[in-house]
């Protein structure tokens, strides 16, 4: 199995999604960079992403600070996200699955995702999926110059930490203290119980003889039921066949006033709709009359337009007979000329198109020569008039008769016209005399309406009969209705006395009516049954006050007292069971803690030999202190030296022990890759060579990642990966050819 690629989104400096990729040939990876850049980020997403949620080894200060919280130029993310992706060939991971892919996402509000090959979990299944793998916890996985400066430390907690974290006992530590805090819980639970198992059972003598007097209570309280509800039972028979018979009366007042009812209904339907022909006729009679009206309107009307017709005739008439006059007149002027001339002259030019030009030319000279002839008269005879010429006086009689021609012609025209004026105005006058159709229906109109108040004042007679038989009827049902009101009070009134009956016996015994019905309980004497009952309520009163509770309270107490005891019982024995727990617990961690030891022992001086060309070592543990207090002790003896303590050894000389001692942590418990954080820093040129050589020898069996600023170690690599900041604030990776393509 080994790590195929890392992938990273949001994840403290990497803003964009970030994809790392290890061959499998690729047994050691370096990465590179400046400080600062974000290398170690790699790491603290590697170790999240396995499961770690402690903020301190994550270096936040909280987990959502590990979200990615942006820069002057972007703006901050709502998530993070970090994926490993497996090789499963081997099958060391239990699923079946040639590829694992490990996923966790974290979002700002808190809320975090688990995923294995895309299906969402918890991370308990994250977890359980590394056991037994070398990615859990306990695990050299990740190693950190945290944990070579803890080695050195010259605290004794600090460096022990190391090694108890190798020899998986934190585990026990734990089980231990949780058993610690039971143990404390346990004995004080047991004196509390004790305390409260003497305070129940003082409790229990005063309870006992209180719950004797309510058991008693009760008997009596019992009986005194048994009796009132028999009482009851007697007296509610004898409401009920009260209120049968005061319902079938009911029932049969309501029946005869329905009966009243339903006949007035049908006086009051037909008074309606005799009231209803009656504004018919009523409306009918003004139709008419108002028909009558418009008909005398007519009537007059149709007289002011004859005599209107009629002097139209004789004024037309008249005109008529005066151009008749004026007609006769003109033949008569024509006549006169024609038989003065002798001769009837035919010119004419009324016909022609120049009649009117010339009739002027004509009018003219028939001036000129009246002038003339007037001015002849005054100065001479008439026979002085000679210088006239015949041919004149023709032209001139010519013209007279054609103008007293055209007159005529104009009154015949306009005698004619008045003609058909008369004739149309005749006509109408025959539409317009008081004998024509339009007064046919005049005599029918007052007989009509007259006939019509006679059934309405026949109608008015009947609605004020079904009034004045309605207003009896009105009285019946009123007395109908108090008949029933008065039935209905008493049942009301027995109502209300079974419901205060039913009221009592609910509030004292919690019963219905019908509940008590079935109940079997009789009372044959009644008034035996009542002093009975007297009897037992004045046992009653001389037992109260009683604690009714005390019956209930006694039980439980005596129940209580039973389960305090064992608890009591229960808790001596868990006080045991945590005692043998403890003992077994720091039995196996000192176990697991010495084989831990003894093995470390070996492996160490193998791995420090190989380091120090054939030096020694060894680990051991402080004598006369327990083994799980005992502080480590670390030898070593360079070749060609003597014993030293790490403290007395050189800077380098020290952390490449304190890496000879986390590479032997390693072996013991191996995993299939391994994540260096700078662990060779303090190395110098000759102890990174052996440095180098541990890591090759280690990469044959473990891949490793390795985030170093030493040119030695890059050169170990099979593979490098840079990580830069091209932009403030924004990490980035760059593959081994992109950095030889740039150089």
């Amino acid at each position: 199995m080994f790590l195929k690629s890392l992938t990273l989104r949001g994840f403290k400096t990497f803003a964009e999604a970030t994809e790392i990729e290890f061959g499998e040939e690729a047994r050691i990876t370096a990465i590179v960079g400046p400080n600062g850049c974000g290398k170690s980020n790699l790491l603290d997403a590697t170790r999240w992403v396995l499961g770690e949620d402690n903020a301190r080894h994550l270096r936040v200060a909280a987990l959502p600070d590990i979200i990615f919280a942006g820069t002057n130029r972007r703006k901050p993310l709502s998530l993070a996200e970090v994926s490993l992706l497996f090789d499963n060939a081997t099958g060391r991971f239990n699923v079946p699955f040639t590829e694992v892919g490990i996923r966790r996402r974290t979002f700002r509000e808190g809320e975090s995702e688990f995923f294995i090959n895309k299906n969402l979990c918890r991370l308990k299944d994250i977890k359980d999926l590394l056991l037994d793998t070398g990615l859990g916890e306990g695990t050299y996985s990740i190693i950190t110059q945290g944990q070579v400066d803890a080695i050195l430390s010259s605290k004794g907690e600090e460096r022990r930490a190391v090694f108890e974290e190798a020899a998986g006992i934190n585990k026990y530590k734990t089980r231990k203290l949780n058993a610690e805090k039971k143990l404390i819980a346990a004995e004080q639970n047991i004196l509390r119980i004790s305390d409260l198992k003497i305070e129940v059972g003082e409790h229990l003598l005063t309870l006992e003889d209180q719950a004797r007097r309510a058991r008693e209570y009760l008997s009596l309280q019992a009986e005194t039921k048994e009796i009132e509800i028999g009482l009851s039972k007697k007296q509610i028979g004898s409401l009920l066949e009260k209120k049968a018979r005061l319902e079938a009366e009911l029932a049969l007042a309501r029946q005869a006033s329905s009966a009243k009812v339903e006949a007035e209904q049908k006086d009051e339907a037909e008074l309606l709709g005799l009231k209803e022909t009656l504004r018919k006729k009523e409306l009918e009679i003004d139709e008419l009359l108002v028909k009558l009206d418009a008909e005398k309107d007519r009537l007059r009307d149709l007289e002011l337009n004859r005599r209107f017709v009629e002097g139209e005739i004789e004024r037309a008439e008249n005109q008529r007979a005066g151009l008749n006059d004026k007609k006769l007149e003109l033949q008569k002027k024509i006549d006169q000329l024609r038989s003065n001339e002798g001769t009837e002259i035919s010119f004419s030019i009324s016909q022609s198109a120049l009649a009117g030009p010339v009739r002027a030319v004509i009018e003219d000279v028939q001036r000129l020569i009246d002038h003339a002839v007037s001015v002849v008269s005054f100065f001479g005879t008439a026979e002085q008039f000679q210088l006239l010429g015949q041919k004149d006086r023709e032209a001139a009689v010519n013209l007279k008769l054609e103008l007293l021609l055209e007159e005529i012609k104009r009154i015949e025209t306009e005698s004619e016209r008045l003609g058909f004026g008369l004739q149309a105005n005749r006509s109408a006058m025959q539409n317009l005399l008081p004998g024509g159709a339009p007064e046919h229906g005049q005599p029918q109109l007052p007989d009509t309406i007259a006939g019509l108040r006679a059934e309405r004042d026949s109608l008015r007679k009947k609605i004020d009969e079904l009034e004045e038989k309605k207003r009896r009827e009105d009285k019946d049902e009123r007395s109908a209705e108090s008949r029933i009101t008065e039935f209905e009070i008493a049942l009301a009134k027995l109502e209300g006395e079974m419901t205060g009956l039913s009221e009592k016996l609910f509030n004292e015994y919690n019963l219905t009516l019908p509940e008590i019905e079935s109940l079997p309980h009789t009372v044959p004497n009644a008034a035996k049954a009542r002093a009975d009952l007297d009897e037992k309520k004045a046992r009653l009163r001389a037992l109260e006050p009683v604690n009714l509770l005390a019956i209930e309270e006694f039980d439980k107490s005596r129940e209580r007292l039973t389960f305090i005891e064992a608890q009591l019982t229960d808790l001596n024995a868990a006080r045991e069971s945590l005692h043998s727990l403890i003992v077994e617990l720091d039995a196996r961690a000192e176990q697991n803690f010495l084989q831990t030891m003894e093995q470390l022992s070996v492996v160490f001086s193998e791995t420090f030999a190989k380091l120090f060309s054939g030096g020694e070592a060894k680990v051991q543990l402080a004598e006369g202190v327990p083994v799980l207090e005992a502080e480590i002790e670390i030898s070593v003896r360079p070749n060609g030296r003597r014993w030293l303590p790490l403290s007395q050894l050189s800077g380098g000389e020290r952390s490449l022990c304190a890496i000879a001692i986390l590479f032997s942590l390693m072996k013991i418990r191996p995993s299939p890759f391994c994540f260096l954080d700078e662990v060779d820093a303090a190395l110098d040129e000759a102890n990174i060579g052996r440095f180098t050589e541990m890591l090759k020898d280690f990469a044959a069996t473990t891949q490793m990642l390795v985030i170093t600023h030493n040119k030695r170690t890059m050169a170990a690599a099979d593979n490098i990966y840079g990580v830069t900041m091209e932009e403030p604030g924004i990490s980035k990776v760059i593959s081994m050819k992109l950095t030889g393509a740039a150089v």
